[in-house]
């Protein structure tokens, strides 16, 4: 069997337990698809907690032995504040916290800003889910008729195969409280959100290249739509991909 790192596998068991956050879980996805032997590590841990969890289900604690416990690590002599009120309490300091911060937050973060990061958000959930699509599909006749009755406009769709870049189907993304069309293209193991805003709705963003987190993010606008493309592809490729889809007939 081979040696691994410690660092890895901790992050394994991190990433299997649900401890990390959504870029690091990412980064130990990357890590694990591109190297046999973690991937094979990984599913023998998976397996293993699997039964361990079916052997050995957790058993909540007897009521004696939590008195005791909570006695010792928090001893009062003023009677205590039910669980109920605690629990009341606390989601009133977070409530206004949350508020207040989210207030600040807003107004020191400019809306294209925010755009930007609902837009990677967005991206980075999908990579997250089960599939990145909501409807999954090679086919253009498919995907677009799919958006009917849940956007304003239809998105246009093409067929980029020819050029390397494979549909693979559609999904709606909420962006400022706005439903959009996002196409969804996969570059080998690398996949493209591309996601569509037409009209009035059109996307100021004060950038045509961007770089996030090891993403790329290109805009584009062609007579009433904007577009912006995400991926983990290098930049070079995610241009071939405008390139190729501002081309298309």
């Amino acid at each position: 069997m081979p040696l691994f790192e410690q660092d890895d596998l901790h992050l394994i068991h991190a990433y299997l337990d649900g401890e990390l956050d959504v870029m690091a879980a990412l980064a130990v996805e990357r890590k694990i698809a591109a190297d046999p032997d973690l991937r094979k590590l990984a599913d023998e841990i998976a397996a293993l907690k699997k039964v361990l969890a079916e052997k050995f289900p957790l058993e909540p604690l007897p009521h004696s032995v939590r008195a005791r416990i909570e006695a010792a690590v928090a001893p009062q002599t003023t009677p205590r504040m039910p669980s109920w009120a605690k629990i009341a309490a606390s989601l009133l300091v977070v409530a206004a916290l949350s508020s207040t911060l989210t207030g600040i937050t807003l107004r020191r973060t400019a809306p294209q800003e925010i755009v930007v990061a609902e837009l990677f958000d967005a991206h980075l959930r999908s990579l997250m889910a089960a599939q990145p699509t909501d409807v999954a599909s090679s086919d253009q006749h498919t995907v677009k008729p799919w958006f009917n009755g849940r956007i304003t406009q239809s998105p246009r769709v093409v067929d980029l195969a020819a050029q390397g870049f494979e549909l693979i189907g559609g999904r709606v993304d909420v962006v400022g409280r706005t439903p959009l069309s996002t196409l969804v293209y996969r570059r080998r193991e690398h996949v493209i959100s591309l996601t569509e805003v037409s009209g009035r709705d059109q996307l100021e963003l004060p950038f045509d290249r961007r770089a996030e987190n090891g993403f790329n993010m290109i805009k584009w606008s062609n007579h009433e739509r904007s577009y912006v493309a995400i991926s983990d592809l290098n930049v070079n490729e995610l241009e071939a991909f405008a390139t190729a889809f501002r081309g298309a007939s």
